[in-house]
C-alpha cells in the first residue's frame, strides 16, 4: 500500500498510522514529544535489517536506534517494527507528582516509562503508591506492569501492582521505571512525589498489611552496597500478629566479624531485637514494627542477599503474667499436643512448643489461637527435708495449689520429688482409701494413676490406682518421685485434693514393705517391684497381709521368674504373724506352690547377690471363710444368750413366789381416820412393792410408845394377851412413801421394827393368826 502525502492532512495520517502499526513494506509514525521528555527507540536485535528513519525525501537518516526530544515523523523499513524495537519514555529531574502519559503511536511497542529522581542534597524523595500499591517480586519474575526502582545506580527492587507497599523513600538520585508490554494500554495511576527529611538508609519501604490473613515477600537489593542499610516499616492491623521467616539468604565475608549482617527489629516501647540470619525470627508479634538490614564492609566476592517473608494472621490472644512462689520449688511445663497446630505459645516474646515456668521468676506467657484441649500442663514440685529436726513425724498431704489459673491448658501430670534426710525411709498412704496395684498391661479404670519411682536410679517401683487393698507403702530410699497422671482433669480443683500422704521415717529392715488388707469381693494382685522387670540384686520386699479372724487366704503364684544365682539362691517365704509359723519357703530349683494361709501372714522375697536373669513374681490373694472359727464364734454367742435367758427365767420365778407368800400387814390407827395426817387427796397406789415391806408387824409393839398413861398401856397389854378375844383389824390404807411419816426414814424405821419384832416373837406369833373384825385396827401396806 502506497502512502500519498498531502500537507494539509499530514497530522491526520500520522494518527492513522499510529492506530494501524502493522504495515506492509514500510511504516511511518508521527511522534509528539513533550517538553522535558526524551523518547529512545532502540533495536533489540543488532543484526536486524529493519531501520528507523528520521527526515524526509533525500534527507532521511536511517539507523538502528533514535533519540527524540521533540515531535517528529518516524519511518521504519519493516512492516512490524514493534517486534524489533523497544521504546523508552524518559522524564528527568522529577520532584513533582507523577502521572503517566500514554503515546498512542507507540502503544504496540514494549514501552518503558522512566522517571529520573533528583531530590536536593539535604532532602529525600517520598514516592507515594497509595493508589497503586506495590508488591515486591523476585528479580527473575515478571508481571504485566512491572515497576523497578533504583537508587544510586543500585536496583533495590522489582514490583507489581496491587500490593501492600504504600510508600518508598529514596535518598540522592534515583530512578523509577514502569515496563508495559506491547499492545497493553498504560494504567495511568497517580504516583505522589514529595520531599522529606534526609534519611540514612538506601531506601525506606512503608508497608501497610491488609486486614486479612496475608503473606508478603521482600528482597534486599540485588547488589547490596557495602556498609549501607535498608529499612522496612510495617503497619499491622489491630488483633493481627506477624510472623517473620527467612526463606533464603547469603552472608558475605566481612572485614570485621562482629559486623556480620543481622536482622534488627524494633517495636514501639521495646528494646530492639537483633537476630542472626540462620536462627528463627520473631513470630506472632503484635503491633507495628521496623526492620533494618545493614551490610558490612565486604572482603570477598559474595554479596549480601536476603529473601524474607512477612505473614499476618488475625488471632485470639490470651495472656498470663505472674510469679511462682520460690518456696514451693515448682516447675510448670506447658506443651502443645500437636506441633503442627495453629496454637502458638510465647514466653517472654520467644515462641516455643514447650514452655517451662520456674519458681522465683517473673513470667509473661502469651497464647494465640489455643484451645484448652490443645495444651497440656505438667507440674513438678520438690519437697525436701534435710534434717530430722525439720521433718515432722505426722503425714503430710501431697497436693498442688494451682494458683496461676490463667495458664492455658489441661493439667495432665503432677510430679512430686520427695527427699528426706540421709538413711531415711519414705512412707506413703492414701487418705481417700487404699491403693490397688495396677500392672502395666492392665487398665486402671480410674481418672488417676500414681507411679512411684526412684529418682537416682530411675527404677519404677510400680503404678497404683485408687480403691484397692494396699494400706501403706514403705520404701528404704531418701529420694523418690511420685507421678500422678490424670486422664480427665477438666476440674482443676481436683488437684487441690490430697492424692497421697507422705512422711519420712527411720530406716526400715527391708527395701520395700507393703501393708495389705485383702477384701472379700475381689482378689488382690501383688507383684514384685519394677514389674515386669526383675528386682534389683540383693533387694528384699515384704508384704504384711492382715486378715480378719473369720477369714483365711489362698495365695496363688501366677507368674514367677527365677534367675540363676552363683551363691545364695532367691527366697520366697510365707510366715504367720500370730503363731510365727513358717508355712512355706522355697528351695533351689523347687517349683513354686500355691498355699492356703489360715491367718494374717508375712510374704517375704529376697533376690540373690549376682543374678543371671530376672527375679520377679506376681501373686493373687483370695479370701475364704474360715468354717471352724465361724462355728466357734456362733456357739459362743448361742451359749451366752442361753445363760442370759436362764438367769432371767429363774429371777422371774423367784419373784413370783415371793409375791404369793407375802401377807398383809396390820397397823393400829387411833385416830380412826382412813388417811394419814398431812395427806391431801387420795394417794396413788404403788404398782411395785416397796423394798421395806415386811411379812408381819405386832402393832402393840409398834404403837405402845404412843400411849401416855402407863395404866392404859398395861390394860391394853392384858387385853391383847387374851386368846379368847379376836384381833382387831382395819381396812387397808394405801399411802405415798414420800409423805408417810412412818416411812420417812427407811433406815430408822427398819431398826425400830426389827428391834420390836425380835423382842416380842411370841406375841407376833399370836397376832399373826388373828384376822377378824376390829374397829380400831387398820391395814397398811408399806
Amino acid at each position: 500500500m502506497r502512502i500519498w502525502r498531502f500537507p494539509c492532512f499530514s497530522l491526520l495520517f500520522g494518527f492513522f498510522l499510529s492506530s494501524f502499526p502493522e504495515l506492509t513494506g514500510s511504516a511511518k509514525l508521527n511522534i509528539d514529544v513533550e517538553a522535558g521528555t526524551t523518547i529512545r527507540i532502540t533495536s533489540a536485535d543488532k543484526n536486524t535489517q529493519c531501520k528507523v528513519c528520521i527526515g524526509q525525501n533525500t534527507q532521511e537518516l536511517c539507523q538502528s536506534s533514535v533519540v527524540l526530544r521533540s515531535g517528529t515523523v518516524l519511518a521504519f523499513s519493516c512492516s512490524q517494527p514493534e517486534k524489533v524495537f523497544t521504546v523508552q519514555i524518559i522524564r528527568d529531574n522529577v520532584m513533582n507528582d507523577i502521572e503517566p502519559r500514554e503515546h498512542n503511536a507507540l502503544q504496540k511497542f514494549n514501552r518503558t516509562f522512566i522517571w529520573n529522581l533528583k531530590p536536593p542534597a539535604t532532602k529525600s524523595l517520598h514516592l507515594n503508591f497509595s493508589r497503586t500499591g506495590l508488591r515486591q517480586i523476585p528479580p527473575t519474575d515478571s508481571c504485566p506492569d512491572v515497576y523497578m526502582l533504583a537508587v544510586e545506580n543500585v536496583s533495590i527492587g522489582k514490583f507489581c501492582q496491587n500490593g501492600s507497599i504504600r510508600q518508598v523513600d529514596v535518598r540522592n538520585a534515583g530512578k523509577l521505571s514502569l515496563e508495559v508490554s506491547g499492545g497493553r494500554a498504560l494504567d495511568k495511576k497517580f504516583i505522589g512525589v514529595s520531599l522529606g527529611r534526609l534519611i540514612n538508609s538506601l531506601a525506606n519501604f512503608h508497608v501497610v498489611l491488609p486486614e486479612r490473613s496475608s503473606t508478603q515477600d521482600f528482597f534486599t537489593p540485588n547488589t547490596f552496597p557495602t556498609n549501607t542499610e535498608t529499612m522496612w516499616y510495617f503497619t499491622v492491623p489491630q488483633t493481627y500478629y506477624t510472623d517473620v521467616r527467612i526463606l533464603s539468604h547469603t552472608v558475605p565475608t566481612c572485614l570485621q566479624s562482629q559486623n556480620i549482617p543481622k536482622m534488627k527489629y524494633t517495636w514501639q516501647g521495646k528494646e530492639p531485637l537483633v537476630k542472626l540470619m540462620n536462627v528463627s525470627q520473631p513470630s506472632v508479634e503484635p503491633g507495628n514494627f521496623n526492620l533494618c538490614i545493614k551490610n558490612c564492609r565486604i572482603s570477598g566476592p559474595q554479596n549480601l542477599m536476603v529473601h524474607f517473608q512477612i505473614s499476618a494472621i488475625k488471632r485470639s490472644k490470651g495472656q498470663c503474667e505472674g510469679d511462682l512462689p520460690e518456696k514451693q520449688v515448682l516447675q510448670i511445663h506447658v506443651k502443645k499436643k500437636d506441633p503442627k497446630s495453629t496454637c502458638v505459645l510465647k514466653l517472654d516474646s520467644v515462641i516455643m512448643d514447650t514452655i517451662t515456668i520456674a519458681s522465683g521468676k517473673h513470667f509473661v506467657l502469651n497464647s494465640f489461637d489455643c484451645n484448652k484441649d490443645e495444651v497440656e500442663l505438667t507440674v513438678s514440685q520438690t519437697i525436701e527435708c534435710k534434717e530430722w529436726r525439720d521433718c515432722a513425724s505426722t503425714p503430710f498431704p501431697l497436693t498442688f495449689n494451682y494458683e496461676q489459673q490463667c495458664i492455658p491448658g489441661v493439667l495432665k501430670t503432677i510430679i512430686w520429688i520427695l527427699q528426706g534426710p540421709p538413711n531415711s525411709a519414705v512412707e506413703l498412704q492414701s487418705p481417700a482409701g487404699d491403693l490397688r496395684y495396677c500392672p502395666p498391661e492392665d487398665k486402671c479404670n480410674s481418672i488417676l494413676l500414681l507411679n512411684v519411682s526412684h529418682v537416682t536410679s530411675g527404677i519404677t517401683l510400680g503404678q497404683f490406682c485408687p480403691k484397692g487393698t494396699i494400706q501403706k507403702i514403705q520404701i528404704r530410699e531418701s529420694k523418690i518421685a511420685i507421678t500422678a497422671s490424670v486422664t480427665s482433669f477438666n476440674d482443676r480443683n481436683l488437684a487441690t485434693k490430697p492424692f497421697l500422704t507422705y512422711s519420712f521415717t527411720q530406716d526400715i529392715s527391708e527395701h520395700y514393705i507393703f501393708t495389705v488388707a485383702p477384701k472379700m469381693d475381689n482378689p488382690t494382685v501383688l507383684a514384685t517391684p519394677a514389674w515386669p522387670s526383675g528386682m534389683k540384686a540383693s533387694s528384699t520386699v515384704s508384704w504384711i497381709v492382715n486378715l480378719e479372724p473369720q477369714f483365711k487366704s489362698s495365695v496363688k503364684f501366677r507368674n514367677v521368674s527365677q534367675p540363676k544365682c552363683r551363691e545364695v539362691h532367691t527366697n520366697i517365704a510365707v510366715q504367720t504373724i500370730r503363731s510365727q509359723k513358717t508355712l512355706y519357703s522355697t528351695k533351689k530349683d523347687e517349683k513354686i506352690k500355691d498355699l492356703l494361709v489360715p491367718e494374717s501372714f508375712y510374704l517375704n522375697m529376697t533376690n540373690c547377690k549376682s543374678p543371671t536373669g530376672a527375679f520377679r513374681a506376681m501373686m493373687e490373694i483370695t479370701l475364704q471363710n474360715s468354717s471352724s472359727k465361724l462355728l466357734g464364734i456362733i456357739l459362743s454367742i448361742v451359749g451366752v444368750v442361753f445363760v442370759i435367758v436362764t438367769a432371767v427365767g429363774i429371777w422371774f420365778v423367784l419373784r413370783k413366789k415371793k409375791r404369793k407368800k407375802a401377807p398383809p400387814v396390820s397397823v393400829y390407827n387411833p385416830s380412826e381416820h382412813a388417811f394419814l395426817p398431812g395427806l391431801h387427796g387420795i394417794p396413788k397406789a404403788h404398782e411395785e412393792e416397796d423394798p421395806h415391806t415386811y411379812a408381819y408387824i405386832d402393832e402393840t409393839l409398834v404403837y405402845s410408845h404412843l400411849l401416855t398413861d402407863d395404866a392404859e398401856n398395861e390394860e391394853y397389854k392384858e387385853g391383847t394377851t387374851d386368846e379368847s378375844d379376836p384381833p382387831l383389824s382395819a381396812p387397808a390404807l394405801p399411802v405415798r412413801n414420800a409423805e408417810n411419816p412412818v416411812t420417812k426414814s427407811n433406815a430408822l424405821f427398819d431398826d425400830e421394827l426389827c428391834g420390836y419384832v425380835q423382842g416380842q416373837s411370841n406375841t407376833s406369833s399370836s397376832l399373826k393368826t388373828s384376822q377378824e373384825e376390829g374397829n380400831y385396827e387398820t391395814r397398811l401396806f408399806v
